[in-house]
């Protein structure tokens, strides 16, 4: 076997991984991490960032109501191969979850971590046309909040598939595409009753910007919609 037949053998496995693992996340259940749009790495090289997500609002099945969550974060992305990253971010995030019927609840900034992958599709030089395909995943562990002398805390678990599509514009790259997942909401109350709360909706449609500042430097703006409204900001290097 040579290197090109190597390569497309790999290339193909971690296709059907990044479909089993979708597979997985329709029964877990998931949601809305940024997409990061099309561009990656080059191999054995990286792209570091900050950026700020918001999770505007997000509805919970069974008439639970609804969460927000805000999300700050470092980011870095490392080209395994040229058509494969492995992105990681950390930061802090805090909750609000607007119960159906009851005031809202607010959970202080507490720890903010997450991880995926994606894979470069096909694409055109000529038209300056790229798309890629990813999973990403994210927990937000805010600090407990007391209310009428009830402690109580929560894990928002959020998990993501995408394809986007992406067309080079001079300094602008704009790109659209979709996306499956959820963000689970998972709370307990004085340390007992712990109970997992699962995504109203979980297709979704993603809309998003690079803009080019010079050759190494890009800012970025994103947009979610349809499974609830979600905006993501930031700016990267590649090193």
């Amino acid at each position: 076997m040579n290197k090109i037949q190597g390569d497309n053998v790999l290339r193909g496995c971690l296709l059907i991984l990044l479909v089993f693992v979708f597979h997985l996340s329709s029964f877990s259940s998931a949601y809305a991490a940024p997409c990061y749009g099309t561009h990656m790495p080059e191999k054995k090289h990286w792209t570091w960032g900050v950026e700020g997500n918001v999770i505007v609002d997000r509805n919970v099945d069974n008439d639970r109501g609804g969460v927000s969550v805000n999300k700050y974060f470092l980011t870095g992305s490392y080209g395994i191969l040229p058509w494969f990253c492995f992105d990681g971010k950390i930061g802090v995030g805090d909750v609000r979850w607007d119960r159906a019927s009851n005031s809202g609840l607010s959970y202080d900034t507490g720890f903010a971590g997450g991880y995926g992958f994606r894979i470069k599709g096909p694409g055109s030089e000529k038209w300056g046309m790229k798309s890629a395909a990813g999973f990403q995943h994210i927990c937000v562990h805010p600090e407990a909040s007391n209310q009428d002398n009830v402690k109580h805390e929560t894990i928002i678990d959020e998990w993501q598939g995408s394809v986007v599509v992406s067309k080079d514009i001079g300094r602008f790259v704009p790109y659209a595409g979709a996306r499956y997942g959820s963000a689970d909401f998972i709370k307990w109350e004085n340390e007992h009753d712990r109970k997992r709360i699962q995504s109203e909706k979980y297709y979704g449609a993603v809309v998003g910007l690079d803009i080019r500042l010079n050759k190494r430097l890009k800012a970025n703006l994103e947009c979610c919609f349809i499974d609830g409204e979600e905006i993501a900001a930031g700016v990267s290097c590649d090193f």
